[in-house]
């Protein structure tokens, strides 16, 4: 069963669009002040949250924030806004916290629900596409480099993409949407150098992230060498593309 959590000052509204989202296989929450969503999100896990960051008590870009750091279980769920017509965000700065896309007030509740369920067919289709891909044997040139059907070890990294954990040297690494979507691709290609465009392209596919562009990869790249301290595995190659390198000199630095 899909968990939905909308968290809406305007209580019509907010109840609108529970009505709207809930079907058989949907339920639908709703809160409106981020006290509440805070309890309901350390208490649920819920697969989609549409969220308006003005809201009484605060700003709803601290439960985003808190969600990119991965404190409750529905981190790294895909984050909608609800943002007035004036407030258009800048999503580049907003990736790393799930947030994949974003709908203007006054709308229309069909348009937003085409949205949810873009995001939720994406995620069938991910979920499908880890069930059944098997990782080639890449790992060529490594010190250590095992490949199997969900695990990857490289080193002293462990890279579980079926289950969500990431860790280096036994350390737990938190990865939003976007960046296990980019771990994955680098890792499954080592070694070869990934273009800019059909990277691009290949992630807003498999991360739900609408409005991928190369500026937002580039902070992604960025991101995600520096929570697995990766400076000497992911290189890029400008003007070009990212690779993850196929061997590693441990005495040189990044």
């Amino acid at each position: 069963m899909n968990k939905i959590l909308i968290i809406e000052a305007d209580f019509m509204l907010a109840e609108r669009l529970c009505r709207a989202l809930a079907d058989s296989e949907t339920h639908a929450f709703s809160c409106g002040t981020v006290e509440a969503a805070a309890a309901l999100l350390e208490s649920e896990q819920y697969q989609q949250i549409i969220i308006d960051t003005e809201l009484p008590d605060g700003d709803g870009n601290e439960l985003i924030y808190d969600l990119g750091l991965g404190i409750y279980p529905s981190s790294g769920a895909p984050v909608i806004l609800m943002v007035s017509n004036d407030r258009k965000p800048d999503l580049s700065k907003l990736y790393e916290q799930g947030v994949v896309d974003y709908i203007t007030k006054p709308f229309n509740v069909s348009v937003l629900k085409a949205k949810v369920w873009t995001q939720f067919k994406r995620g069938k289709r991910n979920s499908s596409f880890r069930a059944i891909s098997r990782f080639e044997a890449i790992g060529a040139g490594s010190r250590k480099s095992i490949i199997g059907e969900h695990v990857v070890a490289i080193d002293d990294y462990l890279f579980d993409f079926d289950d969500g954990e990431y860790r280096v040297a036994g350390r737990r690494v938190r990865l939003n949407r976007l960046e296990q979507c980019l771990l994955r691709n680098l890792v499954e290609n080592k070694g070869i150098v990934l273009k800019k465009k059909a990277l691009v392209d290949k992630l807003k596919s498999e991360s739900s992230v609408l409005c991928m562009d190369e500026t937002a990869l580039a902070e992604a790249v960025h991101m995600l060498s520096n929570k697995l301290d990766a400076c000497n595995y992911i290189k890029t190659v400008y003007g070009i593309g990212y690779l993850w390198v196929m061997a590693v000199d441990k005495n040189k630095s990044g």
